[in-house]
């Protein structure tokens, strides 16, 4: 209700003004004034035309929409079936956008999300604790071996780098 003054009243012609162009030679809304007579009555007509066929078809002759579509069984299944569309849209439009999104969901959800996002570092991290799992034995002189190995890449690593000095 805020802006109803511009729409409508006193203040819609300056509002609209210009919105529409005509050119001066242009006639047409003169000329709609002036159709033929048939083109009026032809939406009569038909709807006359269509009520009295439904009549004749269910009332009057109820057999016949049957025996019609038998004898023009393949109109009748292209009628029937809508003229296809909905084949030709499922094949234009929905098995394309179906495909593309499976390729996102499994390409882009499950291998790059699943796979480097929170579930994928979980996943790894359980994966490496399940292998080291297998490295723990119980033993101490294991444990001190693994430490001996420790310090001697650290002191190799140190003295190729530099770190030492």
């Amino acid at each position: 209700a805020a802006f109803a003054g511009l729409f409508v009243g006193s203040e819609q012609t300056a509002f609209w003004a210009g919105s529409i162009f005509t050119a001066a030679d242009n006639q047409i809304l003169i000329e709609l004034k002036q159709v033929p007579s048939w083109v009026v009555l032809s939406p009569l007509v038909m709807m006359i035309s269509g009520f009295a066929l439904a009549w004749v078809m269910y009332i009057y002759r109820p057999s016949w929409p049957s025996e019609i579509a038998a004898q023009h069984d393949l109109i009748y299944k292209f009628l029937l079936n809508k003229w296809y569309f909905d084949e030709l849209y499922d094949f234009i439009f929905v098995r394309p956008a179906k495909w593309l999104a499976r390729f996102f969901w499994k390409g882009g959800d499950g291998f790059v999300i699943d796979g480097f996002g929170p579930d994928g570092i979980a996943a790894n991290v359980l994966r490496v604790t399940r292998r080291m799992v297998g490295l723990q034995s119980g033993y101490v002189y294991h444990y001190a071996f693994v430490m001996l190995l420790g310090v001697a890449g650290i002191v190799s690593w140190l003295m190729l780098t530099g770190g030492l000095s």
